[in-house]
């Protein structure tokens, strides 16, 4: 390299160093746009936020879950909308007034930096998840979650199931449906942990104690889906039927692992071999009930936890006070009730 007619030499580790400093101002310049960017787009969503506070309404809640597109959160949010709608409370499914998927503790943030009301939020285990409802509360925000609590939270409220409860139902069909079979495989995907497996598994078995089952006591294997990827339940329980990984009886605990299982038995001409227990409610699930090929389903009942969710933030807004839990009953559908449910489905379209 020539600098004013002499030749200067660089040595390859300045090179180096010259490199790395370069890359390093690079990625710290490319953070430094994103954060920028992202915050955009978090005003942006305040500002949709702020405009949807309409002025015939005396508070405004908004509702947050992991899946807001599914048929079960639809539901949800649509009682708790029309039950709002008499009580002079507009109710908002945030990611409605977004046009990027932002993951549920984004939402979370955009919610409580709009000011609102309430939030009425699925709840998980997460610990920012935690983190962020005590930053509601001690802004004034009530937070209620759902169908999952998030114990150790500063949430006013938690309005669910008890898991005794749904293990029961569970209980049940299967003593409706098993003969011999003696090994059970619990499928969950990333919404469900461990944790949650563990005890619905020991649930189970407390409600099956004292059961006449042919070869008792029934053996569990957990099978939990940790992958986020849009398609991993699908893959993985493709691979169980590939590599014939199969139990005799399966049991799914959410929606997409029970309709992934079902379609999979069909494809993999499975369909009679494997007696499968689902969870949710939907369309394709109904479907599979009518086949026999999915023998049953646990639900919560949609409609009433969201109209549930909304009248307990009045209770809270107007007295101070609410129940700390609120239950909601579970629903078993088989093949004795699924129509009813599939003409009020129809009733409702």
């Amino acid at each position: 390299m020539k600098l004013g007619g002499h030749k200067i030499k660089i040595k390859s580790s300045s090179a180096l160093v010259v490199a790395a400093g370069c890359t390093v101002a690079f990625m710290f310049l490319t953070t430094c746009i994103s954060f920028i960017f992202f915050r955009q787009r978090m005003n942006e969503a305040n500002n949709l936020l702020r405009e949807a506070k309409y002025s015939q309404y005396e508070s405004y809640v908004v509702m947050i879950s992991s899946d807001d597109d599914s048929d079960f959160w639809q539901r949800v949010y649509n009682s708790a909308n029309e039950y709002g709608k008499s009580h002079g409370i507009y109710v908002d499914l945030l990611s409605d007034n977004v046009d990027v998927n932002y993951s549920k503790e984004e939402l979370l943030e955009m919610a409580i930096e709009s000011g609102c009301d309430a939030i009425l939020l699925e709840g998980d285990d997460n610990p920012q998840t935690m983190e962020l409802i005590n930053s509601a509360a001690s802004k004034g925000i009530a937070v209620i979650t759902l169908e999952n609590d998030v114990t150790g939270s500063r949430r006013v409220s938690f309005v669910g199931v008890n898991n005794y409860t749904i293990a029961q139902l569970y209980a049940k069909s299967l003593m409706d449906n098993i003969t011999k079979q003696k090994h059970v495989m619990v499928i969950g995907d990333n919404t469900i942990n461990e944790t949650v497996a563990g005890n619905f598994v020991n649930n189970m078995q407390e409600a099956l104690s004292g059961e006449d089952i042919v070869n008792a006591p029934l053996e569990f294997d957990i099978r939990i889906i940790e992958d986020n990827n849009a398609f991993a339940a699908e893959e993985y329980i493709q691979n169980l039927f590939m590599k014939n990984e199969l139990a005799p009886v399966v049991i799914c605990l959410d929606a997409t692992s029970t309709e992934s299982f079902y379609q999979s038995m069909i494809d993999y001409n499975k369909v009679g071999q494997v007696l499968l227990f689902g969870n949710y409610e939907s369309q394709a699930i109904y479907t599979g009930i009518q086949q026999g090929v999915i023998k049953s389903t646990v639900t919560l009942d949609a409609d009433s936890m969201g109209k549930t969710a909304v009248k307990a933030f009045e209770e809270y807004r107007d007295s101070g006070y609410v129940s700390d839990y609120i239950n909601v009953e579970p629903r078993l559908i088989n093949s004795k009730n699924v129509e009813d449910f599939l003409k009020k489905e129809n009733d409702n379209e």
